[in-house]
């Protein structure tokens, strides 16, 4: 315990390394003049987009039997490189539109169909077929309450809300 009036030297358990390499989990957006935005000021860039270059790994349920995750990580150079996130699809008639946006813009094809226990033609996933495999990401600006609490207060975060084949950045004028 330190004496009253004296102040305690605290030694971080980060290395002088980890300390010069860190920073944010969270997609860097970048303003006008290429810097980064502060999560400060998020709130004024709600609905904005970021493409980032990334490659895929092996994808894996999120909620068994309801939707998968693909994992992957930022190849582009820059800030977010290496970083790593995940986009999310249903696999029921409500979510499967995620899930054929995704395949159709990593693989450049749809899933194959294959016969189910029930006689009837079903998609098949076939796993090891993204890992590696490029694409663009896009992440939006969100606006939430934390953690889905409608009694606790609005955050903002970048989320990857979708992917598209690689080489696929939009530009203003490709959009107008």
């Amino acid at each position: 315990m330190t004496p009253k009036g004296e102040t305690q030297e605290f030694i971080l358990p980060v290395t002088e390394e980890e300390y010069e390499t860190a920073g944010s989990k969270f997609i860097t957006f970048l303003d006008k003049e290429g810097r980064a935005v502060p999560a400060t000021e998020w709130k004024k860039i709600v609905g904005e987009s970021t493409f980032l270059d990334v490659e895929l790994g092996m994808p894996d349920w999120d909620t068994p039997g309801k939707s998968l995750k693909f994992p992957l990580s930022i190849i582009e150079e820059g800030p977010d490189k290496g970083k790593e996130d995940k986009i999310s699809a249903g696999v029921d008639t409500k979510g499967i539109w995620k899930l054929k946006e995704i395949v159709k813009s990593v693989l450049g094809s749809d899933l194959a169909m294959k016969k189910g226990a029930d006689n009837k033609m079903h998609p098949s996933l076939n796993p090891t077929a993204f890992v590696g495999k490029q694409a663009v990401g896009q992440w939006v600006m969100q606006s939430g309450h934390a953690g889905g609490d409608p009694s606790k207060p609005i955050t903002y975060y970048p989320k990857l809300v979708t992917l598209l084949p690689p080489g696929e950045k939009p530009t203003v004028e490709s959009i107008l």
